[in-house]
């Protein structure tokens, strides 16, 4: 029989009304699950619901996780778990009922009115660990770096180490502090973050947000390689820390090393996870970009995109981006137009958030991508040199949208632009200087410089 406690709160003081122990037990472990990524939170929380299926907080729990993946596969099991949810409402308190609200908003595509339902909770309740787990998510896929640091800001100060989850809020917000180019601060959140709990994953993530962007790139890997042991085993987010540990290894050109991180930990060749599928293709875009060979991957990587294309297509820009990338790199272009004549439609009938992501940053840069498997550079110089200044709008992080940078400049050597490429290469230089990769662009630039004017 399921024990009770006679107060009705959470381990963090924030009201539930379920006073079932083992749904409250539940819950906590589920949480710490969806903070630090070491295991499945819904498969904890439907034990709990098996034998508490008035636990409303669960239902709720359910949905939420389910929509940070982003992805248009899940809403049937989200609808499911908020009709639920929806029917224990009379019964549920003030708290939840908000929590149900915002996960409805966020469900039917209303993504501001999400967030904007769980700034209005996070006033009430500051240690509502969940609410600011989700609007932290959705701030970083809306691309709005200010919320990502200063709606984490808003709480921090009621939050200490004896709170449990300390160490998770502060890595979250060490990453709001790198997106809006704090650095010092952001470093000294997330190694306070770790020297609470080493095995955070989305603090060693801050941390090496950080190094990536100051140009740390021996010290990234060396930081990544070392502490591996601690956030990799058994981590559902591990895969984007390999990632970056790629994007050290490409700064280094280091790019068999980079094949080699793609084949063993970035790709999963058994994943349909976007989040997931997105790295594995922006990775080996990158090697692309540097004319490496990277034999049959595209196709691998093309095809997990192919079998989600008829699903997804639409719902999210970044993740269309990246299908197209991973499409246009295996040459399938026939497919990749067809993921971007999904999104054009999604420009126009879309709920108004992921409308503006659509038509503001999606449509073109996929057009972008294709224009350059097309070899239509000049097309591609003409799109992307005034959408990098907008790009954040369709989400992503300032290392993740380098790729449109990248893409540019690699337009502007193949096409003879000669001028453009050096001032870009005068934009990189101001943050990555010393890099090997950075010398490279130069060599090339300088070597086409020297042939045009022989000429």
């Amino acid at each position: 029989m399921n024990s009770t406690r006679s107060n009705e709160t959470d381990a963090r003081g924030v009201p539930v009304s379920t006073r079932t122990q083992s749904s409250l037990d539940a819950f906590e472990k589920a949480l710490w699950q969806f903070q630090s990524y070491f295991g499945d939170p819904t498969a904890t929380l439907a034990c709990a619901l098996h034998d508490d299926p008035d636990f409303i907080l669960g239902h709720i729990f359910n949905a939420s996780a389910m929509l940070m993946l982003s992805e248009r596969q899940y809403l049937p099991a989200v609808q499911e778990s908020l009709a639920t949810a929806s029917a224990l409402a009379p019964k549920a308190n003030d708290r939840e009922r908000a929590l149900l609200a915002a996960t409805r908003d966020l469900a039917q595509g209303r993504w501001h009115e999400a967030v904007a339902g769980w700034d209005r909770l996070l006033v009430d309740h500051p240690r509502d660990a969940l609410a600011l787990q989700c609007a932290h998510l959705i701030d970083f896929y809306l691309g709005d770096a200010v919320n990502l640091r200063d709606r984490t800001a808003r709480v921090l100060g009621h939050w200490d180490v004896a709170v449990p989850g300390y160490s998770y809020m502060l890595g979250l917000h060490a990453f709001g502090l790198e997106e809006c180019n704090e650095f010092e601060r952001a470093e000294a959140a997330a190694r306070t973050a770790l020297a609470i709990e080493r095995r955070d994953a989305w603090s060693v993530h801050a941390l090496t947000h950080v190094m990536e962007m100051q140009n740390r790139y021996d010290e990234g890997r060396e930081f990544l390689e070392a502490t591996a042991p601690d956030w990799s085993p058994d981590n559902g987010f591990a895969f984007h820390n390999w990632w970056h540990l790629g994007l050290f290894y490409l700064e280094r050109e280091d790019f068999a090393g980079a094949l080699a991180l793609f084949d063993e930990r970035v790709f999963n060749p058994d994943s349909d996870i976007s989040m997931e599928l997105l790295d594995a293709t922006a990775l080996l875009w990158r090697l692309h970009l540097q004319d490496v060979d990277v034999a049959g991957r595209w196709m691998a990587v093309a095809n997990r995109w192919a079998m989600k294309t008829g699903v997804e297509n639409g719902y999210y820009a970044f993740n269309d981006f990246h299908a197209v990338v991973a499409l246009s790199g295996a040459g399938r272009l026939d497919a990749a137009r067809a993921v971007l004549a999904a999104l054009g439609d999604a420009a126009k009938t879309n709920p108004p958030a992921t409308r503006a992501m659509a038509a503001e940053v999606g449509v073109p840069a996929c057009s972008a991508i294709i224009a350059f498997a097309e070899q239509r550079y000049d097309e591609v110089i003409e799109i992307l040199s005034p959408l990098r200044a907008r790009a954040h709008r369709f989400g992503g992080s300032n290392a993740q949208r380098d790729i449109l940078t990248q893409t540019l400049l690699v337009a502007a050597l193949r096409s003879g632009r000669t001028g453009l490429a050096t001032n870009l290469l005068y934009e990189r230089a101001v943050h990555k200087p010393a890099s090997p990769l950075t010398r490279r662009w130069r060599t090339q630039c300088a070597q086409q410089a020297t042939y045009r004017a022989a000429a």
